[in-house]
C-alpha cells in the first residue's frame, strides 16, 4: 500500500481546525486539485456520511465517492473511498501542541499558547501504471499535500 503523509502546526485551537476541516465544501479553498465536492447522503456530517468529489489528477478529472469513517472533533477526521479509480483512505489527525512543545515551527505568542498539529495521511492501493511508478506517485502526492496543508495553515491563521 502506498502511503504519503504531511504534518504542520497551525496556530489555531483544535476545535477551530476540526470545524474547518469538517466543513466539506471548504476543502476546495485549500486543496488545489479538488474541483468539486458534495455530500450525497442526508443529515449532518459525521461517521457514515457519503461524499462525492472530483479532482484534477494527471491532467484528468477523476470522480471518487467516499464515506466518512472517523469523526472525532478532538482528534481525527477520516474518509474511505467507495468508488473511483484508486482505492484509498485519507485522514487528518489533530493534536494540541503548546509553544514549548514545538521546535522549528513558529507559534504565535498570544493567547494560551495552544496550537494544533495537523497530520494528513493518504493510503492508496495502486495498480497498473500507478503501481509501476509508486515512488514517483508517492513523492508527487507528498509534495501536493505539503502545499495544501500550508494553504490550510495560511487560511486558518488569517481568519484568526
Amino acid at each position: 500500500m502506498a502511503r504519503a503523509e504531511s504534518s504542520l502546526v497551525i496556530n489555531r485551537p483544535i476545535d477551530a481546525v476540526f470545524a474547518y476541516l469538517a466543513d466539506i465544501a471548504k476543502g476546495m479553498e485549500w486543496q488545489s486539485e479538488l474541483l468539486e465536492v458534495q455530500q450525497t447522503s442526508s443529515g449532518p456530517v459525521g461517521i457514515g456520511t457519503n461524499l462525492k468529489e472530483v479532482r484534477r489528477l494527471l491532467g484528468r478529472n477523476m470522480e471518487t465517492s467516499f464515506t466518512i469513517t472517523d469523526f472525532d472533533p478532538e482528534s481525527k477526521l477520516g474518509f474511505k473511498s467507495t468508488s473511483g479509480p484508486i482505492p484509498m483512505r485519507a485522514y487528518y489527525c489533530l493534536d494540541i501542541v503548546s509553544r514549548e512543545a514545538v521546535s522549528g515551527e513558529a507559534i504565535k505568542p498570544e493567547g494560551t499558547g495552544d496550537a494544533t498539529r495537523v497530520t494528513m495521511t493518504v493510503e492508496a492501493e495502486l495498480t497498473g501504471i500507478f503501481k509501476m511508478t509508486e515512488p514517483l506517485v508517492v513523492h508527487s502526492a507528498k509534495r501536493q499535500m505539503d502545499a495544501d496543508i500550508a494553504k490550510l495553515k495560511e487560511i486558518l491563521e488569517a481568519n484568526n
